[in-house]
């Protein structure tokens, strides 16, 4: 007999054991944590998110100002051309209004030096615009990457959470089968009854919220990789 009880406590110890190890690899997501699973979800958002989509747009369109501002060179000079004609006329005497005195085609060159003088820094404003959008875009770009990251753990954080919350439901849901059959059976006490009903529903309660948090924190890291987390491999 008293092999017996040392053999069930035996057992009862192992049991204990074995459920504590369990509960402390699912209180850790160190070990679940993809570096690179993680460094391909923000490539991902970096080439899709349409954020990032504008602030390249951005840089083309200040890389376009800036060329378009560096052949406006000669905007400055103002080219100028007269035809006069050249064919004998029945009248010999000069047109002193006209003064025709000249004819053939006349060249003429006009310089704005306002114009000219203010190139340079127009030139400069439009590098620095260039270099507004580019440090724009890798701000953007480190913001985003903390983002995927943090959203990445707190979805590793709510998938570890399934495993616990679907066991404590089970857990839950034999107990109050079994107290059920023997509440049926006059065996168990009615106190006893409802603590199984109780705590099968807070049970039920918890599995569902952690479904949610799971999916919810699933959409939230879609959101930023627009794509599905099946699609990333």
């Amino acid at each position: 007999m008293n092999y017996k009880k040392l053999a069930l406590l035996l057992f009862i110890l192992m049991l204990m054991i074995t459920k504590v190890n369990v509960a402390n690899a699912q209180e850790s997501i160190l070990s679940d944590v993809s570096y690179l699973y993680m460094e391909k979800l923000v490539a991902t958002a970096k080439a899709n998110y349409p954020r990032i989509k504008t602030l390249t747009s951005q840089i083309n369109i200040a890389k376009s100002d800036l060329a378009g501002t560096k052949s406006s060179w000669l905007d400055p000079f103002s080219f100028q051309y007269v035809a006069r004609s050249n064919q004998p006329t029945t009248n010999s005497v000069v047109d002193l209004q006209t003064a025709d005195l000249l004819t053939g085609y006349q060249f003429g060159v006009s310089i704005n030096p306002g114009s000219l003088f203010a190139k340079p820094s127009q030139i400069k404003k439009a590098r620095e615009q260039v270099k507004i959008a580019e440090s724009s875009q890798a701000e953007y770009f480190l913001q985003l990457e903390t983002m995927v990251k943090n959203r990445y753990i707190v979805y590793l954080q709510y998938q570890k959470s399934l495993v616990p919350a679907n066991n404590a439901y089970n857990d839950a849901l034999s107990n109050y089968n079994a107290i059920k059959i023997k509440y049926q059976k006059a065996e168990a006490t009615f106190l006893e009854y409802n603590s199984a009903s109780s705590t099968l529903n807070a049970a039920t309660q918890s599995k569902l919220q952690s479904e949610s948090n799971y999916l919810n924190a699933k959409i939230s890291l879609e959101e930023l990789t627009v794509k599905r987390l099946e699609e990333i491999k």
